[in-house]
């Protein structure tokens, strides 16, 4: 009779121990496209984040709350921060009939500096697992653009500001897949350009491997367009 009870809790551990190693090797087949997922939902939240702002500061430009507004963006180590920034009527009022001030000079209106704005943080958001196009800890980590209700203080700070040229387009990436495929280790998103020789020359991914990068592109009155690259098409398709 023992000898019975003991083959049978002998056959019970041998099916735990089995059970136990399928479960194991089917999750193993599982993570990799849990972790794309997890990538994707985490890039494609950024996104939204920063395309939220983007809004947020132009409509309360158009509509008046602020004349002159700010949406600033930094790439750290580690994680990436959007503030959106106003200024007010009377400031705004106060540095445009002040000569020499510099609402008047195109390089320097769009300041990075908190004091030169009367409302320094009207949204804010972090985000660890994205990243953008700016460098981490060069002159160039962080940018600003700023917008005006009639376009004409439409301006660049930092990281946006390229020889005297506005930049009109950011571009965002899953920061695990910038370390991964970059260049090198600063876990920035990289692009370049294609086809240089024409006059409508492609801006795409540098890393082909990558399946969540993006852009947001805008216009000077703050008018945004957000497209993800299609690997497979080898081309940016309009996000809904």
């Amino acid at each position: 009779m023992r000898d019975q009870e003991k083959k049978v809790k002998g056959f019970a551990l041998i099916e735990l121990l089995i059970v136990i190693a399928i479960i194991g090797f089917l999750s193993s087949m599982a993570y990799p496209s849990f972790s794309s997922w997890m990538a994707d939902r985490q890039t494609n939240d950024a996104v939204t984040k920063i395309e939220s702002a983007f809004r947020s500061i132009t409509t309360q430009v158009q509509r008046g709350v602020y004349p002159f507004g700010q949406i600033q963006i930094q790439n750290t180590e580690d994680k990436i921060i959007i503030i959106t920034k106003g200024m007010g009527q009377e400031t705004f009022a106060q540095k445009r009939s002040t000569p020499g001030d510099d609402i008047h000079s195109e390089s320097k209106r769009c300041s990075l500096k908190d004091d030169d704005w009367d409302n320094k943080n009207i949204n804010y958001y972090e985000n660890e697992y994205a990243s953008v196009n700016l460098v981490p800890n060069t002159s160039d980590d962080i940018g600003a653009i700023c917008f005006s209700k009639d376009g004409n203080f439409y301006s660049g700070a930092g990281g946006f500001l390229t020889s005297g040229s506005v930049d009109t387009a950011l571009f965002i990436c899953s920061r695990k897949e910038a370390l991964k495929f970059g260049s090198d280790d600063k876990g920035n998103c990289q692009v370049l350009v294609d086809d240089v020789d024409v006059l409508d020359p492609v801006v795409k991914p540098s890393f082909p491997d990558s399946k969540n990068f993006y852009n947001i592109s805008w216009s000077i009155f703050g008018s945004i367009v957000t497209e993800k690259w299609s690997k497979k098409e080898g081309k940016w398709i309009e996000r809904q």
